[in-house]
């Protein structure tokens, strides 16, 4: 299991002690000093996913699996860059969020949604897509629009993604900051 002790007195980026016991031993892990962190177990057992951001509520958000195994914990962070599956549309080069919304009926298979980032630069911001993943082989297996994926995980998904604007997915235009469609300045 997955035991959280909280420090009393903090010093660095950690609150927590988050410890997990497998196979008779006790393994630390650095999850007590990842912000906004939630952890789910996989139906079997065998690993857990955590999604967490690396700067606050704005930074960007990032997925970690941990396998669980005899020998200790095995971390994964499958789609370290994000914007290989969905590239957002921003003023400036910006990575996606990445983070898990379920398991599926196994450790090796996830769906994870991947968002535009939050921020008004980004065309859509706070949009996502949704994808199935093997893990095994970071094969997609199967990809849902954001409203197909609210539909089929409403029980799953979280608050932001929850209330991510279906109209910039049914409207895309309406919803670009203006200078999107501008000719470049100067010259």
């Amino acid at each position: 299991g997955i035991t959280v002790e909280p420090i009393e007195h903090p010093q660095g980026d950690a609150t927590a002690v988050v410890t997990v016991r497998a196979y008779g031993h006790e393994y630390k892990t650095p999850i007590g000093a990842w912000v906004n962190a939630e952890a789910a177990w996989a139906p079997d057992s065998k690993a857990f996913f955590v999604t967490y951001s690396d700067g606050g509520n704005v930074g960007e958000y990032h997925l970690k699996v941990f396998y669980v195994e005899p020998k200790g914990l095995r971390v994964v962070e499958p789609f370290p860059d994000g914007s290989v599956l969905f590239k957002p549309t921003c003023f400036d080069p910006e990575e996606p969020n990445v983070g898990a919304i379920k398991w599926g009926a196994e450790s090796s298979r996830i769906v994870i949604a991947v968002e535009v980032p939050p921020h008004s630069s980004c065309a859509s911001m706070g949009t996502f897509r949704a994808f199935e993943i093997s893990l095994k082989d970071r094969e997609i297996l199967q990809r849902y629009d954001q409203l197909r994926a609210k539909q089929l995980f409403a029980d799953s998904i979280g608050e932001e993604l929850r209330n991510a604007d279906d109209d910039c997915i049914r409207q895309p235009k309406r919803v670009r900051p203006s200078g999107f469609d501008s000719p470049p300045s100067g010259g």
